[in-house]
């Protein structure tokens, strides 16, 4: 579902945790950054009520273990992402997020091509991407820190 006002604590549960952060911004944020990160997450969605970040639960306990995105970026390409806590690493929960984003951009007509940024030096997030079928175009720098950049072409633009 659609990352909601009320889903703040959820969100900081991944945010301020180093294990989580450590191949996303390097380091678990602060209370007050957390703060600005949701706010920043909420507006996601703002003119595309399609994409946006989403919390994830498991289907038959409907306990919380992770957040999700699909945010727009320019030249019609979408960023793809997810967050999992660490007790649901390793269990094939983020190739599950993957394949189903995957689907719901596509049945929502978001974009023409996904992209997901990650941290080179992250080989699970590399695996569940390319096991998805995203491809390796390019690599750089994103906030100071080193990026590897996949893409996944769902359709061809006209």
């Amino acid at each position: 579902r659609s990352l909601s006002i009320d889903d703040f604590q959820l969100y900081s549960r991944l945010v301020t945790n180093s294990e989580v952060m450590k191949y996303i911004t390097g380091r678990a944020l602060s209370p007050d950054e957390a703060v600005e990160r949701f706010r920043k997450s909420l507006q996601a969605a703002v003119g595309n009520p399609g994409a946006g970040f989403f919390i994830v639960k498991k289907k038959l306990s409907n306990e919380f273990i992770g957040v999700a995105k699909l945010v727009e970026m320019p030249d019609d390409q979408v960023e793809i992402g997810y967050m999992l806590l660490p007790e649901f690493w390793g269990k094939g929960f983020a190739s599950e997020i993957v394949k189903q984003l995957v689907e719901y951009a596509k049945d929502q007509q978001l974009t023409s091509e996904l992209v997901a940024i990650v941290d080179p030096n992250n080989p699970a997030s590399i695996k569940v991407l390319t096991k998805s079928g995203f491809m390796h175009y390019k690599t750089g720098q994103l906030s100071g820190l080193e990026a590897a950049y996949y893409k996944l072409t769902l359709y061809k633009s006209q």
